[in-house]
């Protein structure tokens, strides 16, 4: 995966994950976006390595490499 392959969901994410971590649920509210399109993609983004799940029980993400830089 590469910056051409982005959704606008994934762009979402990552520009929310530049501010802060965030969980799913954060994730949601802020982008707008479905839960089901938001929870399909960082699983996506998680695969690829651009984010990373933090604490398991809460589901708090981070960003951990941005594929459009």
């Amino acid at each position: 995966m590469n910056a051409d392959d982005l959704t606008e969901t994934d762009k979402a994410i990552l520009n929310q994950l530049q501010e802060e971590r965030a969980t799913k649920g954060a994730l949601v509210e802020w982008t707008g976006y479905s839960r089901n399109s938001v929870y399909n993609r960082l699983e996506v983004l998680e695969a690829a390595g651009y984010v990373r799940c933090v604490h398991e029980g809460t589901r708090l993400f981070e960003l951990t490499e941005d594929p459009r830089e």
